[in-house]
């Protein structure tokens, strides 16, 4: 699903931006913030005034508004002229070293039009902010208002809009009514934080109360039949996450539709498009992560000096607990993807730290940002345990509630609770990478009435000190060891047992953040999206226009990869890239020996749309993606959803759904030992 992420960084950059503004002088502070606008959809356009009380005395103050707004007038408690000068989207005001009460009036207008090119990563589609008929969405980073230097100790917010236009913004709802043609709305915000987002829409309106928490939902015609389902998951989620963290933050949690496919978590409310809202698992999946959002991010701000923290927290406590909640094979399943996407994404040129991680921006900076920062969250958890782990998240959220926090204020707290000394964790979030682990030189031997098995861990440079597990299978059951690795080439081991092993594997539940070798990593969709090397090939029989061939490649991050006929492929070029193919080979050597193509019934028809990716190993290695669709209409409908599949290896599209989708087993690799049975 696209656009599901959130703005928080953004939002972060942004204020460093203001303060910039201001770096010559201290910004003033703020002790009230009234906006009024109202919204002219026909018209793309705003028009607004908003109050702004300044704290204390001050030469001057900056607010930040929309480069392309209109300032009409500026005028102080009194209604004189207050001097100003606008340029580059920083309005200056000459306060004239006196206290102030300043009014500033304004129009604008927002019309960015939906991408149509729009990637997996890119959860705005391209709008900052549009106003229409069709709906309202005003992000923050569009500036939409005058924003002031520092937060403001309140703010309160007024909207005007056609009769049956809605709209939602951050705080409590103070009032709501439609007179006059016109339908008004008031919020004010507790405890403010952040540049505000606003939304509108021809919505109507759901509400109830679980908690003393006001609950709502914003949903179109089309879609407000959902409610019950969202609002049910919200009064589901929203306590369980309070008795983990703490207590809800702000004044209320909305469910708002957007009428483009955005996942965005606000304070106090979540943005999701309408298409999305529809989708069945979305309540139970998407919704958690935005209302985790709630405390991480949005409530607890993310200091930028040591990295984005809050997605890789987030993804830990809604997208993985949830699943491991649910039972102990689902979470380590999900922990293993998110190595698997990392090894398939994540190559030493795109490769970075976690503390150089702001956003994500492509495949391999999600499966950094979110995959290897929840993998470092679930290592520290493991190393402190669930009690000292969770109280150490209160802790954060009580010391840190609207203000930022950092890596270094999260290794605090949960080494204060735990009483461990939590340094070790900083290589995890300094250096880029991990360690590249695998069994060698292992031997069985009797010992005694007992088994005795000898070997050593060995680590491919850059070299990490890693506490692994080592799992001992046999017929009287699994016992699991935790080696001390050291930072070094190799690292012996001994274990024992008392019936004759099976296997032996490494890190089995996927507990420890590693580089997964080749052949431990399946053949998906992310084998393509991460490849380095990737070429496109044309068949013969390809039922796509070489356009939307090329479209396709582009939605996998791999628009600029060349394409060539499958009659000018030589074996030397084939042999040193990936392949996509699109059609079935006329040489059936391209594809690896030995790959068995599903068969379906249907599989061909004009719609219909199979994506198989396959491994080779010997001689060549690499992967090799078969593209076959049944016509250019169904690879127009079908090509843009397979981005969406990253962790499977084999889709099969048809009837304008997904039939069915897949994944090979890997082989294992220097993970797993053998042992013959004697």
């Amino acid at each position: 699903m696209r656009g599901i992420g959130f703005l928080c960084f953004l939002l972060v950059m942004l204020f460093q931006l203001l303060f910039a503004l201001g770096a010559q002088g201290a910004a003033p502070q703020v002790a009230s913030q009234e906006i009024r606008v109202a919204l002219d959809p026909a018209r793309h356009e705003l028009r607004g005034a908003t109050t702004v009380i300044f704290a204390g005395v001050a030469k001057q103050a900056r607010l930040g508004l929309a480069p392309a707004a209109r300032v009409e007038s500026v005028q102080d408690a009194g209604g004189e002229k207050v001097p100003w000068r606008f340029d580059s989207g920083s309005l200056t005001l000459d306060l004239a070293g006196r206290a102030a009460t300043v009014t500033v009036s304004w129009r604008a207008s927002f019309h960015d039009e939906v991408s149509r090119n729009q990637t997996a990563e890119d959860p705005s589609y391209g709008v900052n902010a549009s106003i229409g008929e069709e709906g309202t969405f005003l992000g923050g980073g569009a500036l939409w208002y005058p924003v002031p230097e520092q937060v403001p100790q309140s703010r309160t917010v007024k909207v005007e809009a056609p009769a049956g236009i809605e709209a939602v913004t951050f705080g409590a709802r103070l009032s709501r009514e439609t007179s006059g043609g016109v339908t008004r709305s008031v919020w004010r915000e507790a405890r403010p934080v952040g540049i505000l987002s606003l939304c509108a829409g021809p919505y109507l309106v759901e509400e109830r109360e679980v908690a003393g928490i006001k609950l709502y939902s914003y949903l179109s015609r089309d879609n407000a039949a959902l409610a019950p389902r969202y609002l049910d998951a919200v009064a589901r989620y929203l306590p369980m996450y309070q008795e983990l963290f703490g207590p809800y933050p702000f004044e209320k949690y909305a469910v708002v539709e957007n009428f483009f496919p955005t996942g965005y978590g606000f304070p106090s409310f979540t943005l999701l498009g309408g298409s999305v809202i529809r989708l069945p698992f979305i309540a139970d999946t998407s919704l958690p992560h935005e209302i985790a959002h709630s405390w991480w991010g949005n409530g607890v701000d993310v200091d930028a000096s040591e990295g984005n923290w809050c997605e890789g927290l987030v993804t830990y406590l809604a997208d993985y607990l949830l699943k491991e909640r649910r039972s102990e094979a689902e979470g380590s399943d999900y922990r293993r993807q998110l190595l698997i996407d990392y090894a398939s994404l994540v190559t030493p040129q795109n490769d970075f730290p976690l503390t150089s991680f702001a956003s994500r921006s492509d495949p391999a900076s999600r499966a950094i940002g979110y995959g290897k920062g929840a993998m470092v969250f679930h290592m520290i958890r493991r190393h402190i345990g669930d009690e000292a782990f969770f109280a150490g998240l209160r802790q954060v959220a009580r010391e840190r509630m609207y203000r930022d926090a950092s890596w270094s204020d999260l290794l605090r707290a949960f080494s204060e609770r735990s009483g461990a000394d939590l340094s070790v964790f900083r290589t995890w979030l300094t250096r880029p990478g991990g360690p590249r682990l695998a069994l060698a030189d292992v031997t069985l031997r009797r010992d005694g009435k007992g088994w005795r098995v000898n070997g050593v861990v060995r680590q491919s440079a850059p070299f990490f000190a890693v506490d692994l597990p080592l799992r001992l299978e046999s017929a009287g059951g699994a016992t699991t060891e935790v080696v001390r690795v050291a930072a070094r080439e190799e690292t012996p081991f001994t274990l024992t047992s008392t019936t004759a092993p099976g296997r032996l594997l490494l890190d089995p539940a996927a507990d420890l953040f590693r580089i997964l070798a080749k052949d431990e990593i399946p053949a998906t969709v992310n084998s393509v999206k991460g490849s380095t090397r990737l070429m496109g090939v044309v068949a013969r029989d390809c039922r796509a226009r070489p356009e939307t061939f090329r479209a396709f490649l582009a939605s996998l991050s791999q628009g600029t990869a060349p394409i060539v006929g499958e009659a000018a492929l030589t074996p030397t070029e084939a042999a040193r890239h990936d392949l996509v193919i699109c059609g079935m080979p006329a040489d059936r050597s391209l594809i690896p020996a030995g790959a068995e193509l599903p068969g379906t019934a249907g599989e061909g028809d004009a719609d219909s749309l199979l994506f198989q990716v396959l491994m080779r190993h010997v001689p060549e290695t690499g992967a090799v993606a078969l593209f076959l669709p049944g016509s250019e209409r169904a690879a127009l409908q079908y090509a843009p959803k397979v981005t969406h599949y990253g962790k499977y290896g084999s889709l099969y599209f048809a009837g304008g759904v997904n039939r069915r989708k897949g994944t090979a087993a890997a082989a294992g690799g220097g993970a797993v030992v053998r042992f013959q049975a004697k």
